[in-house]
């Protein structure tokens, strides 16, 4: 899972400089795998889910070890409560590690909930979420900090319509492969004014494949996809504790060492559904 998988990398960074301490102040503890779960579906598509098991931190990872804890065995069906899919394992190399379960016919639809079944080695994992109704965008535009800049910020503003979460997703062309939720880009509705028209500055969020990206700005002269969501308040809280991770990593004092909030049933991870509009924006 890409999003997790970024944080796997800055805990094993963190915990070789905690190794350094004096080793009889440190209580260890057997280690027990997980299975980790990304699962999603946007209103108009089918949905997508990744598979693995978690690892410990003290583990060497490079590609040889993602694909050995990829789970590519497993039946994964999900229902709308009227008919239901079992997805499909295929190979999407746009993302790392590469193997994906998708759907074909099932897609979602804003006001429908949609229930997450894993069968894997005689057990089940499962999930339910729910598409809210999509928000869509007043305006949006890119802006430089003095013309002289080659970098800059996209700003978005849209009216408050919506008394659920919002979330801002992004993903530059030729250079990214898959939307990445943007640093303080979850927005709970309930901090402003039923009807109020909220603009704010879109801060991208880190991105480590194909290549590592820890900028927040955006280059001119790229072509950058925006999906502005609605998300229920299980996805609000999943990427809340991911953005907190993020910050806390960059943080000495108070690095990254609490789990991100799950709504799995017998894993972790996330399975949410999303009311998507997608934008495309020239940074010209």
């Amino acid at each position: 899972m890409k999003n997790l998988l970024y944080f796997f990398m800055l805990n094993l960074f963190l915990w070789n400089l905690l190794s350094c301490n004096d080793e009889k102040n440190i209580d260890y503890v057997e280690y027990i795998p997980k299975i980790a779960v990304e699962g999603w579906i946007e209103n108009g598509t089918p949905a997508i889910v990744m598979l693995s098991w978690t690892a410990p931190f003290e583990q060497m990872m490079d590609t040889a070890f993602l694909l050995e804890h990829v789970i590519r065995s497993a039946k994964v069906s999900v229902s709308d409560g009227e008919q239901t899919e079992i997805l499909t394992l295929g190979l999407n190399n746009n993302y790392l590690p590469p193997y994906i379960y998708y759907g074909t016919y099932l897609k979602g639809q804003p006001g429908k909930s949609y229930s997450l079944k894993i069968e894997y080695r005689d057990g089940i994992i499962s999930a339910e979420t729910y598409i809210p109704q999509p928000v869509a965008l007043e305006k949006f535009w890119f802006e430089k900090t003095s013309p002289v800049d080659t970098t800059g910020y996209i700003h978005i503003s849209f009216f408050n319509t919506s008394d659920l979460y919002y979330q801002i997703a992004t993903r530059v062309d030729k250079e990214e492969t898959v939307f990445t939720p943007g640093l303080y880009g979850n927005i709970n509705s309930s901090l402003f004014e039923k009807n109020e028209l909220i603009s704010i500055q879109v801060n991208k969020g880190p991105v480590i494949f194909p290549k590592m990206n820890f900028a927040t700005h955006f280059v001119t002269g790229n072509t950058v996809f925006l999906k502005f969501r609605t998300q229920p308040k299980h996805g609000y809280d999943f990427y809340t504790s991911w953005q907190n991770e993020v910050l806390n990593t960059q943080n000495p004092i108070f690095p990254a060492n609490t789990s991100l909030k799950s709504n799995i049933s017998g894993g972790i991870g996330i399975w949410c559904g999303y009311g998507t509009y997608n934008y495309r924006i020239e940074t010209k």
